[in-house]
């Protein structure tokens, strides 16, 4: 399940290198592009062709001018984590400079998914239902059926593990600060896939416009990066609270850190500012 908004935010940064290279981030924006087309959607020959060309102008835009980016970004970060005392507002502080970056990245790809939307059938869109359909069904039973306490406890799990990497294993008063964090959290699974569910049924709405609406790419844009406009009620009124709850424990775990784990901490923000150092991106052909 996503964290909240501000712990995606922080630890997918942090997790950039999470598979022994930078360069994931670039060589994975085809996946993200395809959106796991393959899972969702039976393409033809004809679009699977059309679709890798649209990626390769992406990944190109995405290396040679969002890459250069991340080593301020990557370093402002460190030196706020690095702080004494840090608190959540520190933390908070970061959102305004690092969702720019998802922005502009939903903004480059937006045009190509709506141009891929354009051209599917009717087939095509029913296996898209279908899949989104077995999909929610699939994710409400891991995340929403099981009892309160069994989705704290592996709400826990899994933030343990992405934390793994930059402090290794948690102490017992973080491992319990994570617990309680993650008890507080109570009914999320559902809000979450709730607010999901919701924007799919918009998407899919919009889909059946794809050969009769003058704005049908607008308005998948619009779905795509203005997405906060299309949450439910509930999930809207659990964001900020959440948001704050999650920048509070993050900023409890990194002032109970150990001098080992602000090591290891270091030791991989280096790693990964010289990844970044390495990649060599050739400019895009908007910038030629």
């Amino acid at each position: 399940m996503p964290l909240l908004r501000l712990m995606s935010l922080l630890i997918c940064l942090l997790l950039l290198a999470s598979c022994n290279s930078t360069r994931l981030a670039y060589n994975n924006l085809g996946w993200l592009i395809n959106w796991k087309v393959s899972d969702f959607i039976p393409l033809n020959s004809a679009q699977k062709t059309w679709l890798s060309e649209e990626v390769k102008a992406h990944q190109a835009w995405h290396c040679s001018t969002e890459i250069p980016r991340y080593r301020p970004m990557l370093a402002n970060l460190q030196s706020t984590l690095a702080t004494n005392e840090l608190d959540a507002d520190q933390l908070m502080n970061q959102i305004p400079q690092l969702e720019p970056a998802v922005d502009r990245l939903l903004l480059e790809v937006a045009p190509t998914m709506a141009e891929l939307f354009k051209q599917l059938d009717e087939t095509q869109l029913s296996a898209l239902k279908a899949n989104l359909t077995d999909q929610h069904q699939e994710m409400y039973k891991k995340f929403a059926a099981p009892d309160l306490a069994t989705q704290a406890k592996e709400r826990s799990e899994r933030l343990e593990k992405r934390l793994d990497r930059w402090l290794g294993r948690l102490t017992e008063a973080q491992r319990a600060r994570v617990a309680l964090w993650s008890a507080e959290m109570e009914d999320q699974n559902r809000i979450w896939l709730d607010n999901r569910q919701h924007w799919q049924r918009q998407l899919l709405v919009t889909l059946e416009q794809r050969g009769t609406a003058e704005d049908f790419n607008d308005k998948i844009i619009q779905l795509l990066v203005e997405r906060e406009r299309y949450w439910t009620d509930d999930f809207i009124q659990r964001s900020e609270i959440n948001t704050l709850a999650g920048a509070q424990m993050l900023a409890d775990l990194v002032n109970m850190a150990t001098d080992a784990q602000r090591t290891r901490m270091a030791e991989q923000f280096a790693k990964l500012d010289r990844d970044l150092q390495q990649m060599q991106c050739e400019p895009s052909s908007s910038q030629t």
